[in-house]
């Protein structure tokens, strides 16, 4: 295992052979396949629970819907078990039926993989609940009418649908998990398994957790405040501790040769309080995400599985708000499906879907998604063997993640608004991983490299970074950048303060403005206050010290200041540009044009010549990869519609018409063919122009080496 447990000391350790040899032996996961999530929920007290239970019709059901795999509760979402479990009590309106093993053998037997499903979720043992700092336990709920009140274990809650109830982590709750996860495994034998929610979003004060934070705080008087003062030390543990738990799960898997497809959530857009940092990679076959409402978030994720190097597995909340057992409309599964193709995705599916409470499945759901899936399998060869071929990277760091002061998400929103940006102006981009970049040339390939207020990054990092700069390559770094190390320990000033051509001073928050091309312009976040030695692009605006008129974040400009906004430096044969606060944050908070209008002259100026010319509208994605068999480009073009941040509302998509697309001709000789939409191409020795009259929710441009010529 990666981790493991010492007397509520999290110890590193290096992954085993075995899961090094795992992972290879689970390669099939990259091919592109369908998932589906058959999530049977039931609560601990209901008389419709299994009623028309019938494991035949259930199969030929999870059949007709195209699954290549299926995920399986083995018991329900307060760990009452589905099968006939000597560790937790059985579900009693199975009447003894073994609901896991009659489910998954039938799917099994007509050529489907099994995820055995269980959850963290607890509704047995409240002495295990977290304490959230400053708060208490939840609630207890009265016993079910089969409740055992005299066995602990039998104690079983009757918990109201949608109430979660979180043991923690470091309670007796992780043996009983430990031992449910071999139970199953041994005894049925599922192609993978997953953990869920295995998590709590909050500093737990429990009694098996204060020990360990009275420790790290160096008081028995825990706070938030006291927490903060030691962020390092404290997000070291609450990330181990959630390491060396999946870790210990992973390694019972791996004696069998079940691969490991628990919940890893989207790491991008949560706190590290969360519990997810790269200790838990190793412990993973598939990155499972489960993506909810907004599509862009669940773009950025699939471009990150590919640079952490992770079949991504997309889970897509797929049902309508408020009902829990009917899908989002066809369009918006065609929309999902569509950016699936264009950023890789390798498995594709629905959860939050499931049967209802008795086993039955709503037909309209059961037909959506099997149209849905279908739309995903449609050009699979294009998937097989491809890789991203951008021309600008966009950063993300682990240690920034885990180390950012407080838990804040200030680098996430950042690095939110440059993938916006970046999406809407049609420029391809890849995430890299901060943590893998050990030379030069691992950046070589890129015209420029994004840091969204990478705040902490290594040395190794920084002097790579400076060596990519010096032999030609561009850089655009903002905020925070290289102000700590890549263990947590903040710097005197920014490590790359040099290559960026500043000086920091100081910091101020809150809202200002800024010296623009016709007049200033509104701005609102954390400023780095920094003296130049590069050229100053623009300065900041001191703004009336009586505030705005009206309230709110709308700073009345007055007369420009020393600060400097933007800083142009030259190094070697490349320069970069230095933004001293988040203006990718400033864009997502506000969706301002002059804040988009700011970022895209500032990729302009450092990146003139794009990988791309596009003339299309600003909700068409554009991604490029390149496939060795057969040897090709591949420009995929994704309709998000203007409605992809709210997909349940997305009821019909507007064709997009009349793109026009130039590249440069990757091939002495090339010839171009189109999925998805007719269109024409024009091809010399130097680029190739291609236009599609109109296209509906996905097309793609094949550019092939033409061996004939």
């Amino acid at each position: 295992m990666g981790l493991a447990m010492n007397d509520g000391q999290a110890q590193t350790v290096r992954p085993t052979e075995t899961t090094h040899q795992a992972g290879a032996a689970h390669s099939w996961l990259n091919r592109r396949q369908r998932i589906y999530w058959y999530d049977q929920y039931a609560l601990n007290e209901q008389e419709t629970a299994f009623s028309k239970y019938d494991p035949d019709r259930i199969a030929a059901e999870l059949k007709a819907t195209g699954a290549d795999i299926v995920a399986v509760y083995a018991a329900n979402q307060f760990s009452v078990a589905y099968y006939p479990s000597k560790v937790w009590p059985m579900h009693p309106n199975l009447k003894g039926r073994d609901y896991f093993g009659e489910v998954s053998s039938r799917l099994k037997a007509q050529g489907q993989k099994v995820i055995g499903y269980i959850n963290w979720l607890e509704s047995r043992h409240p002495e295990w609940y977290v304490v959230p700092v400053g708060g208490k336990r939840e609630e207890e709920f009265p016993l079910a009418s089969w409740a055992q009140p005299d066995n602990p274990d039998w104690r079983v809650q009757k918990v109201p649908g949608g109430k979660w109830r979180f043991a923690c982590i470091n309670s007796p709750r992780r043996e009983q998990v430990l031992a449910v996860t071999r139970e199953i495994i041994e005894g049925y034998q599922p192609d993978g398994f997953h953990l869920d929610m295995f998590f709590n979003d909050c500093v737990c004060v429990c009694d098996y957790c204060r020990p360990t934070l009275e420790r790290i705080c160096g008081t028995s008087d825990i706070t938030m405040d006291a927490v903060n003062a030691h962020w390092r030390e404290f997000a070291d543990w609450r990330n181990e501790c959630s390491a060396s738990l999946v870790g210990e799960v992973s390694a019972i898997l791996r004696e069998h040769g079940v691969f490991a497809a628990h919940n890893g959530q989207n790491p991008l857009w949560l706190s590290p309080v969360y519990g997810f940092d790269r200790n838990l990679l190793p412990h993973l076959d598939p990155y499972v995400s489960e993506i909810f409402y907004d599509l862009h978030a669940a773009d950025i994720t699939m471009r990150w599985h590919q640079a952490i190097g992770k079949p991504s597995c997309m889970l897509i909340t797929g049902t309508s708000p408020y009902h829990a057992h009917l899908s989002i409309p066809l369009q918006a599964w065609q929309v999902s499906a569509a950016c699936a193709k264009a950023n890789g995705c390798s498995i594709l599916g629905p959860c939050g879907v499931g049967a209802y409470p008795d086993t039955t499945s709503s037909k309209r759901l059961l037909h959506t998604v099997r149209q849905g899936l279908d739309f995903f399998m449609e050009d699979a060869d294009l998937h097989d063997g491809a890789r991203p071929k951008a021309e600008v990277a966009l950063v993300f760091s682990w240690a920034t993640r885990k180390y950012f002061r407080e838990g804040r998400l200030d680098w996430s929103q950042e690095l939110d608004g440059w993938s916006r940006v970046l999406i809407e102006e049609h420029v391809p981009f890849e995430i890299v991983v901060a943590e893998d970049i050990q030379s030069a040339g691992d950046l070589q390939r890129y015209r420029l490299v994004i840091l969204p207020n990478t705040a902490f990054v290594s040395d190794a990092f920084c002097d790579a970074l400076t060596a990519y700069v010096e032999a030609g390559g561009r850089v655009l770094a903002t905020g925070e950048t290289s102000l700590g190390d890549e263990h947590g320990f903040s710097r005197d000033d920014l490590a790359l303060g040099q290559l960026l051509g500043i000086t920091r001073m100081g910091v101020q928050e809150g809202t200002f403005a800024i010296e623009g091309p016709l007049e200033p312009e509104p701005a609102a976040g954390v400023f780095q206050q920094v003296v130049a030695t590069g050229q100053v692009l623009y300065r900041r605006v001191a703004t009336d010290p009586a505030g705005p008129v009206a309230g709110g974040p709308d700073p009345l400009p007055m007369a420009p200041t020393e600060w400097p906004v933007a800083v142009l430096q030259k190094t070697g044969q490349g320069q970069s540009v230095y933004v001293a606060f988040g203006l990718g944050r400033y864009y997502v908070f506000q969706s301002l044009t002059h804040a988009r209008d700011r970022m895209v002259n500032y990729l302009d100026l450092l990146a003139p010549e794009r990988q791309l010319k596009v003339q299309a509208p600003r909700h068409l994605e554009v991604t490029v990869w390149h496939q060795e068999a057969p040897e090709r480009t591949i420009i995929h073009l994704a309709n998000r519609t203007p409605l992809a941040h709210d997909m349940p509302k997305i009821h019909e998509i507007a064709p997009v018409c009349d793109v026009r697309l130039e590249i440069e001709n990757p091939y002495p000789a090339a010839r171009v063919s189109f999925r998805g939409a007719d269109g024409t191409a024009s091809v010399d020795a130097n680029r190739i122009a291609v236009t599609l009259p109109r296209m509906e929710v996905y097309a793609a441009v094949l550019i092939e080496l033409d061996n004939e010529v």
